[in-house]
């Protein structure tokens, strides 16, 4: 008897097969892809709010050793205030690397290297205090003009806890044309810092400005600072003056419309959404501008006008005359309070300070024309 040796079926899969396949492929793609893209989105943000929370509780420990009390480092350079720019009030320079953004005209050069925020005009890591606190030894001073390699070599550092990993540059039609200039560049490249500092400030037409935030001011003088903002986000920094709905006044200030509100995104997937540190070293993530609670008008004013007595005379109009006290036409396209936050420190009075308001604009912005 002779056995048939049965092989193997050669047999493949109808084309109806292959797209019922394929079509089950392309389900489970859609459904997943959210899912990871959510998760990524929550690790960036966990890892914000871990970096904010470090640099708020480092922020008390340099406290501790500065001889006036002050928790946010002021840079060396506050005290050497540039003439061309004298509302630099140093948002970013109190830690980081390094940054390439804004070329120093004074040099008469727009190389990287000659960065307004870089080592070679003097904001160089190993002159940011914060630094000497979260990174032990701190960092070699490079601030030699004959340095390049040592100044190119700053702009390279890794620091983690300063860089946000959702860090992916400016608020497109937002404040800051340089920055916004340079689409492709993340804050920490721009400014050597993913996160700003609370410098809120105000001042009455070329005086001296006085510091209604805990900007140059003790800790101690900080009435709520479970509320009161320490750090944030850049993003969100750049958003905090932008609410086109109560700017409706003919003649603007400039800087102060950025555009539509309703996109003023945040770097976690949602718009007017921040991560924020405060003075109380808590962290937490806000949306700053909660739509469709209040009319925009009705949400300024309710936030805002509590504290417009204690600023000193603005001339919003320019017309080289000081309104009066407390003056809404200028002040009422700044968010400066919602639920559960502020930037101010009232009922606490401000604190006057060495530096000197121009003339024109607002006093808590360096100045970020082209």
């Amino acid at each position: 008897m002779r056995f048939v040796r049965s092989g193997p079926s050669h047999a493949g899969f109808t084309l109806i097969e292959l797209l019922v396949v394929i079509a089950i492929i392309a389900m489970l793609i859609a459904i997943l892809l959210p899912s990871l893209e959510n998760g990524r989105r929550q690790t960036k943000r966990a890892s914000c709010l871990s970096n904010l929370k470090s640099i708020a509780s480092a922020s008390r420990v340099y406290e501790t050793d500065d001889p006036q009390g002050w928790s946010i480092p002021v840079h060396p350079a506050q005290f050497l205030q540039d003439g061309r720019n004298p509302t630099f009030v140093g948002a970013y320079e109190w830690g980081g690397k390094s940054g390439v953004g804004q070329p120093n005209f004074l040099e008469g050069s727009r190389d990287p290297l000659n960065s307004k925020y870089g080592t070679k005009a003097g904001f160089g890591p190993a002159t940011r205090a914060m630094n000497e606190v979260l990174y032990k030894g701190g960092f070699k001073d490079n601030c030699n003009p004959f340095n390049r390699a040592g100044a190119s070599a700053d702009t390279k550092l890794e620091l983690d806890g300063f860089r946000c990993p959702a860090d992916d540059g400016p608020p497109r039609g937002g404040h800051c044309p340089d920055w916004i200039a340079n689409t492709e560049q993340s804050s920490y490249d721009h400014f050597g810092n993913s996160y700003a500092a609370n410098v809120f400030m105000v001042a009455s037409q070329g005086g001296f400005m006085h510091s209604n935030s805990p900007y140059m001011r003790p800790t101690t003088r900080v009435p709520t600072p479970a509320r009161t903002l320490f750090y944030e986000e850049n993003i969100g920094r750049w958003a905090w003056a932008a609410m086109r709905e109560v700017c409706d006044l003919p003649g603007v200030q400039p800087g102060v419309d950025p555009g539509p509100t309703k996109t003023m995104r945040g770097w976690h997937g949602r718009d007017w959404t921040y991560t924020r540190a405060f003075v109380d070293s808590h962290a937490e993530t806000q949306r700053v501008y909660v739509e469709g609670t209040e009319d925009a008008q009705g949400y300024a004013q309710h936030y805002v006008s509590e504290q417009l007595a204690s600023y000193p005379p603005y001339d919003s109009n320019s017309d080289g005359a000081p309104d009066s006290e407390g003056d809404y036409d200028f002040y009422r396209c700044v968010i400066v309070r919602g639920p559960g936050w502020s930037k101010d420190t009232l009922p606490s009075a401000p604190i006057p300070t060495h530096l000197i308001h121009p003339g024109s604009g607002r006093p808590s912005y360096e100045d970020c024309v082209k």
